[in-house]
């Protein structure tokens, strides 16, 4: 677990990098911003970052430390790096929309 942005984060150093558990840094950070995790993966090829896919027995430890459900047997890993351009795509593209707190009255304001 390594801390990310003020929260606990499962990762796996891999060939030498640092990688963090993609669901998990999209539920706690992300799931806000976007429309769910479809969206992410969209970005990301958008962005040309390509996750790490996990091998069975790193899903099994996601899966221990409570990182991914039960049930998910598929998972992708991501660097900090890699995150961080992912993050300020998402805060960004939300400014760039208009989004606010009040999104209700974007909606009032185009009827």
């Amino acid at each position: 677990m390594v801390d990310l942005r003020g929260a606990k984060v499962a990762s796996f150093t891999v060939e030498g990098c640092e990688l963090i558990c993609l669901p998990q840094a999209f539920d706690l950070f992300l799931k806000h911003l976007v429309g769910g995790l479809h969206t992410v993966y969209t970005k990301l090829k958008r962005l040309e970052i390509t996750p790490v896919v996990c091998n069975v027995e790193q899903v099994r430890i996601l899966r221990g430390l409570g990182a991914i459900q039960p049930g998910v047997n598929r998972c992708k890993l991501i660097s900090r790096k890699d995150f961080e351009t992912l993050y300020n795509d998402c805060t960004n593209a939300r400014k760039y929309c208009g989004y606010q707190e009040n999104e209700s009255l974007l909606y009032e304001n185009y009827l």
